[in-house]
C-alpha cells in the first residue's frame, strides 16, 4: 500500500481549502455595506417634506432609504409675505412622484457581492423641486362653488 498519495492529499490540498474557506469567511465577517441615502431640496427652502405619507423633515433633508423604486413626494411651505404684526401668508404645494435610480453595484446578482466586499459602497441621491405658489380663490368664487355643490344635492 502506497501511503504517497494521501499524505500529498493531506499535506497540500486540505491547507488550501481551510485557506480558502477561513479567506470566505473572513471576507463574509469584514463585509462592507451599502449605504443609501436621499437629499430632497426645493425652492422655497424650509419645506415640510412627506415621503411616503411620512413627515421626513424640512427640507434641504437628508434621509436614508432602504428600496429602489417609484416614491411619494409631498412638498409644503408657508411664508410671510406681510409684517409680524399684520401677517399674510403665501402657500406653496406639490405632489409628486419620483423614482429612485439603481446604481450598477445594486443590480439583482451583483447586489449580493456589493454586500460582502469589505469596502463601503455609497448612494447618494439628490432630488430638486420648485414649489408652485398656491392661488387663493377670491369670495365670490367661494360662493359660487357652494352655490354649485348646493345645487348637486338636490
Amino acid at each position: 500500500m502506497d501511503l504517497k498519495k494521501p499524505l500529498r492529499f493531506i499535506c497540500l490540498v486540505l491547507p488550501v481549502r481551510t485557506a480558502l474557506a477561513a479567506g470566505l469567511g473572513l471576507c463574509l465577517l469584514c463585509g462592507g455595506c451599502v449605504e443609501q441615502t436621499l437629499t430632497i431640496v426645493t425652492s422655497p427652502s424650509n419645506s415640510l417634506v412627506y415621503l411616503n405619507d411620512v413627515q421626513r423633515g424640512r427640507s434641504p433633508c437628508t434621509v436614508p432609504f432602504e428600496f429602489y423604486g417609484t416614491y411619494d413626494i409631498r412638498l409644503r411651505a408657508k411664508k410671510n409675505i406681510g409684517t409680524p404684526t399684520d401677517p399674510h401668508f403665501v402657500y406653496y404645494y406639490l405632489n409628486t412622484h419620483k423614482t429612485t435610480i439603481r446604481p450598477w453595484y445594486q443590480w439583482y446578482g451583483i447586489d449580493l457581492f456589493a454586500a460582502i466586499l469589505p469596502i463601503r459602497l455609497k448612494d447618494h441621491q439628490i432630488w430638486a423641486f420648485d414649489l408652485k405658489k398656491v392661488s387663493e380663490p377670491s369670495t365670490r368664487e367661494l360662493i359660487n362653488r357652494a352655490d354649485k355643490l348646493k345645487a348637486r344635492l338636490k
